[in-house]
């Protein structure tokens, strides 16, 4: 056991995508235990390339616009990095490019271990519309679903509303849309934009189940729940409690057995807390809540590496149920943004006398107390966090809402539009530092 754990510790390993705050828990997860880590992006400065637990970061080719440059240049720099002593080396796609990385998997594999599922797996339930029609085949409790271009060709109209329309290849909530009669449906279907799946709206919460498999048998899983969302109601989960899973066990291991599923995957449901939880979505990528995941004592990061170089997993997960985390700045946004949508909105700001003040804890209630993600080692003058985060780079400090920053904070051009942080605005001194600053 002590050979293997040293056979671990020795490894290298390329991470993409490294502009994420996936790829830098990635880096956190596998560097603190050892593992020389190296970044890439098709941009040069990313959360990765600031990261302690980086050695190394390389630029590459857009995988979503030049994918042949991008398999070209990626290839090179395995080959450019490949150790010459033997120790494990693998390969850990991140985002999007995991389908070009998973096609290509025979070609890279020469030169690197390539922690992906199989592309013939990937390609049963991703993008939506081939997971509704493996769901349907193999009888699993999935949505009624049409897409825009059958509806236009003559399929029976839907009967029931409201429905859900998505972007067939839509990522983190983007144009998700509520269907609420026919003529909103015919106006849909008159301004053709992109491929859409529609489909019948579900009630209840959604759930996210994440699982790490080998040849169809489950090895690890957790469940959490999104609290808060940014978009409110339709966006990436901004507010996180992790659930028991068993409720979606069920379904995910008999798509995956199936499929003979093997690496991560992160699967959407929705369900009532009653009935059988209703498949939506996968994921066959890490997921925008793996720093949650990790939180709760599942390190699906490690985990995967350990199946990857030993064919086994060896560390112990146990999901601390309860565990919450909160997403920075998006869910200060989707608090506001919830405040302003509710019958009394901001208005009650206005409230004169001790009303007003009443309305004003109560919607600071809802806003805050916030917590912002910060460096462990901050510079002088500035209080250090209460606790050490397992990250090992950066830990949850609490904001008072009373005292917040008087500028305003600008998105991070170099992360992902998914990604859960801002940047401070710029000469403002009080606000979080950015993650890309560890």
């Amino acid at each position: 056991m002590d050979a293997m754990h040293a056979q671990l510790k020795s490894g290298r390993v390329i991470v993409t995508y490294g502009r994420s705050l996936m790829a830098l828990t990635i880096a956190h997860s596998l560097g603190r235990r050892g593992v020389e880590v190296i970044g890439c992006d098709d941009v040069g400065l990313t959360a990765v390339s600031f990261s302690r637990f980086a050695k190394k970061h390389f630029t590459h080719a857009p995988a979503a616009t030049d994918p042949d440059r991008f398999i070209d240049e990626l290839e090179a720099a395995i080959i450019r990095h490949k150790p010459k002593d033997g120790r494990p080396y693998v390969l850990i796609p991140c985002f999007q490019e995991t389908r070009i990385i998973a096609r290509h998997a025979e070609r890279l594999s020469r030169h690197i271990q390539v922690a992906a599922p199989a592309i013939e797996a990937i390609a049963a339930v991703d993008p939506k519309d081939a997971l509704m029609r493996t769901a349907h085949e193999l009888g699993l409790n999935a949505p009624r679903t049409w897409t825009d271009e059958s509806l236009r060709t003559g399929a029976p109209r839907p009967a029931q509303y409201p429905l859900v329309a998505k972007p067939v290849r839509g990522v983190g909530g983007r144009g998700v849309r509520r269907v609420t009669d026919a003529e909103a449906l015919d106006e849909l279907l008159a301004r053709p934009t992109e491929p859409l799946l529609i489909q019948d709206y579900i009630p209840g919460q959604d759930f996210c189940l994440t699982a790490l498999y080998d040849r169809g048998r489950r090895l690890a899983s957790a469940a959490y729940r999104n609290l808060s969302q940014f978009p409110r109601g339709a966006g990436a989960g901004v507010l996180r409690e992790t659930v028991d899973d068993t409720p979606f066990l069920a379904t995910a291991d008999s798509l995956f057995g199936r499929l003979g599923w093997t690496g991560l995957v992160e699967v959407d449901f929705r369900w009532d807390g009653f009935a059988e939880p209703f498949l939506i979505e996968v994921n066959p990528r890490f997921w925008a809540g793996l720093f949650h995941t990790v939180e709760s004592g599942v390190d699906f990061p490690w985990m995967l590496y350990e199946l990857a170089v030993t064919g086994q997993v060896i560390t112990p997960a146990a999901p601390k149920l309860g565990q919450r985390t909160k997403v920075g700045g998006l869910h200060l946004l989707s608090a506001i943004q919830e405040v302003a949508d509710s019958d009394e909105g901001f208005a009650g700001l206005a409230t004169p006398g001790a009303n007003r003040t009443q309305n004003q804890h109560e919607i600071l209630d809802r806003i805050g107390p916030h917590r912002s993600w910060a460096p462990t080692t901050l510079k002088a003058g500035r209080r250090k966090p209460a606790r050490r985060s397992t990250y090992g780079g950066f830990a949850p400090t609490p904001v008072s809402r009373h005292s917040p920053c008087k500028r305003m904070r600008r998105p991070c051009d170099a992360m992902s539009t998914t990604s859960s942080h801002l940047l401070p605005a710029d000469g403002c001194s009080r606000a979080r530092l950015h993650a890309c600053a560890l």
